[in-house]
């Protein structure tokens, strides 16, 4: 069972992995349609490697939302012990990210 300080870190960890990877999306928003298809669709190993920069971007945030709920989860808790016992309604403490994809 994670503490609070380990889901921080996880989280942590996780932000500047993401923020790493943002500077790829940030380098394809900055390029025309033509630069984009000269570094991305000539090759299969290009395009490989756009799926994969992409893939983990995803998957990063994916990452993120997860350690930001079991960190609320943890929050409401620690709250619930701390007020004897009396319960909070995670329900409402606890805000789940709606995906879109």
């Amino acid at each position: 069972m994670d503490t609070y300080g380990s889901l921080i870190d996880k989280l942590i960890t996780v932000d500047m992995k993401m923020w790493t990877n943002q500077e790829f999306l940030y380098e394809v928003r900055r390029m025309s349609f033509s630069e984009f298809e000269n570094k991305f669709t000539k090759t299969t190993e290009s395009r490989e490697s756009l799926f994969d920069s992409i893939k983990k971007c995803c998957d990063l945030n994916v990452q993120r939302s997860q350690l930001i709920d079991e960190v609320d989860e943890k929050l409401v808790e620690m709250f619930n012990s701390l007020k004897g016992g009396e319960y909070i309604d995670s329900e409402k403490h606890i805000q789940r990210k709606h995906k879109t994809y």
